[in-house]
This record gives structure tokens, sequence and C-alpha cells, in this order.
């Protein structure tokens, strides 16, 4: 019986992807993506943007209301876009935790936006609106059944500015 316990819980643990067997296919896989990601939002690429997220992805933006569907966060997208570019530095790579067909993703970004007219902002709510953020993102990621990896919940923390 103690064997059988042993066993269970080491199936059941999460592993630390680590560049070996599935567990470093899964970090290659999701590590790919994240950059396909930044890729996309530098270039206000909405298509390759939704092309990561999982179908029934949701975006828990602090101070702005849930946005459910890979549909509805490209409509949410489009006015962003439209009204702004936005540069990426990647200050934490991401820390990837894999459970299986489920990942948590954590990383540490600074995003700058740039406003095509200076005399409009940003003002989809939700959106970053900041010319600079800087915070720390969480995501929970999944493999879909045709073995592609999508971000299924998406959201971030703002981080306090660096005092002097």
């Amino acid at each position: 019986m103690r064997k059988c316990w042993v066993l269970l819980i080491l199936l059941a643990a999460p592993v630390w992807a680590d560049g070996h067997g599935s567990a470093g296919k899964a970090l290659a896989d999701i590590e790919a993506l994240y950059a396909k990601w930044r890729t996309a939002v530098e270039s206000s690429d909405i298509a390759g943007y939704v092309g990561v997220l999982d179908p029934e992805v949701r975006l828990l933006p602090p101070g702005g209301p849930a946005i459910d569907g890979a549909d509805r966060y490209g409509e949410f997208l489009k006015p962003v876009f439209a009204t702004a570019t936005y540069d990426i530095t990647v200050d934490v790579a991401p820390e990837i935790l894999v459970w299986g067909d489920t990942a948590i993703v954590q990383y540490d970004y600074t995003i700058d936006l740039n406003r095509k007219d200076p005399n409009v902002g940003v003002d989809e709510p939700g959106a970053l609106t900041a010319s600079r953020t800087s915070a720390r993102y969480f995501d929970v990621v999944r493999k879909r059944p045709d073995g592609q990896w999508r971000v299924w919940r998406h959201s971030w923390q703002e981080k306090a500015p660096a005092s002097d």
C-alpha cells in the first residue's frame, strides 16, 4: 500500500520543466508561445495575438472587466492597437510550472506604450494606459487536443516603482 501512495504522489506532483523529456518539450513549446505573443504585441498583430489564446481564454485585468473568449479578446484589441504601439522589455523570463496538460507561467515585463496620436490615449477598460507599465504576470496555459499550448487565463499586477 505504501508503494502505491508514493507512486500516486509522484504522478500528481507538478514538474518544473527542465529541458529533459516531455517536460522539456512543454517548456520549449511554451517559451515559443510567449516569444510569438511578444512579437504579436510589438507588431500590433491581432491575429497573431489571438492565435496564442485558447478559445476559452479569460483576461482578468486589474481594474477592468473580465473578457471571456478569444473572439471578444480580439475585439478588445482593435481599439487598443489602433491607438498605440507597444514595446516589451522582459524583466524576468517566464517561469513555467507544468502539470500534465496545464502549466502556470509567471514573468515580469515592462511595457512602453507609444501613442500614435499624442492627443489620443488608450481608454479601453482593462488595457494598459500608462506610458510605461512594469508588472508581474500570471497565466494559466493549457495544451489543446491538437498538441498546441494556448493561454487560458491571463492576469497581472503592477509593480511598485523602484525607490532610489
